[in-house]
């Protein structure tokens, strides 16, 4: 398990001011994540978000993980840092997976996707490089093609590849971390949910040793103060939540259970240790700060920060805000320590 440091969750968890630099590129350039432009144009939008400049790493390996059935294969980035964080004696470093956070807009001819690495490539190699830790991002399929628990198998296939041959890549097998925004937060907690419930759910992917979840979505539907309050206006609309969710679980599907909304579990104990990160200007406030607080109450190691001058997002805002970018170097800081 990681070495992380608890810090007590707080009972409530609000927004200040505006960071100034976040605030101006919102009213001048930031893009819309969710809402009802069309979806050509909202594509068009997210391209500001690839950065200019890039912090420079050892290596960027672009490899294609096979699917658990052999069928398909998975994307995926891998970040090599520079700096090695070598901890122990055979050397090794350790690992983060990845998982995006994005959304899907449904349309009569198709469907288009609004989030992708290409988006996340400053974030990933400042994480790296901070961390001396490699991050392995993944490019997962996506609805309408792939439904869900698809996705799931997915992140679960490139664990297990993980696992197997990290040795030979410099990885200890031991200090993998999964984490991942938004989305990718879901996905995140509810792999960490899989992995201990393995009777029940299938899994037969590696134990893990952390879990970093940055502003995840934990629960669905949610009628919150951060849901109403911050609906508009801060990069993602509440309503782009609901979007991504209804066009990515298949019809039918139960929304309540704990793969799907992982606040939901029966117990939130005996989990790898948690990173969980929330701002104040995010639709998504809420829902990860009640997941902070059962992680904490079940027993499990959390370290919880909340930024109440942040939106949803800042990870990818790291050229727009000194702010943005300190506070993405800081999570590479926690990986550093903790892993």
């Amino acid at each position: 398990m990681a070495e992380l440091k608890a810090t007590k969750v707080p009972d409530s968890v609000k927004r200040t001011t505006l960071d100034g630099e976040l605030e101006a590129w919102l009213k001048s350039g930031c893009p819309t994540l969710g809402g009802h432009m069309p979806v050509e144009e909202m594509r068009r939008e997210h391209q500001v978000l690839v950065p200019e400049k890039k912090v420079e790493v050892q290596a960027v390996e672009y490899l294609g993980i096979p699917s658990l059935d052999g069928k398909t294969t998975t994307s995926v980035r891998c970040y090599v840092p520079i700096k090695k964080n070598r901890r122990t004696s055979d050397g090794l470093v350790g690992a983060l997976v990845y998982i995006h956070g994005g959304i899907l807009r449904m349309h009569n001819t198709g469907g288009w996707t609004v989030g992708n690495l290409d988006e996340f490539e400053g974030a990933m190699r400042i994480i790296a490089e901070e961390s001396g830790h490699q991050v392995y991002a993944i490019e997962y399929h996506l609805a309408p093609e792939f439904k869900y628990p698809y996705q799931l198998k997915e992140v679960e296939a490139v664990l297990t590849w993980l696992a197997k041959n990290g040795k030979a890549r410099g990885v200890d097998p031991c200090r993998i971390c999964i984490g991942g925004d938004s989305a990718g937060g879901n996905m995140s907690a509810v792999t960490c949910l899989r992995a201990r419930d393995r009777e029940q759910s299938g899994y037969q992917g590696p134990d893990l040793a952390m879990q970093l979840l940055l502003y995840p979505e934990t629960a669905l539907p949610f009628t919150t103060l951060a849901g109403s309050e911050n609906c508009t206006g801060y990069y993602l609309e509440t309503s782009g939540v609901l979007l991504f969710a209804w066009n990515m679980l298949p019809q039918g599907q139960d929304h309540s259970v704990q793969w799907i909304t992982p606040l939901n579990a029966k117990s939130h104990g005996n989990l790898p240790p948690a990173h969980v990160v929330t701002n104040g200007f995010d639709p998504l406030r809420d829902v990860g700060h009640s997941y902070a607080q059962a992680l904490q109450k079940d027993g499990t190691t959390v370290s919880f920060v909340h930024h109440e001058d942040m939106t949803h997002g800042f990870i990818q805002f790291t050229e727009k805000s000194k702010r943005c970018l300190q506070l993405t170097k800081d999570i590479g800081h926690v990986l550093h320590d903790a892993l």
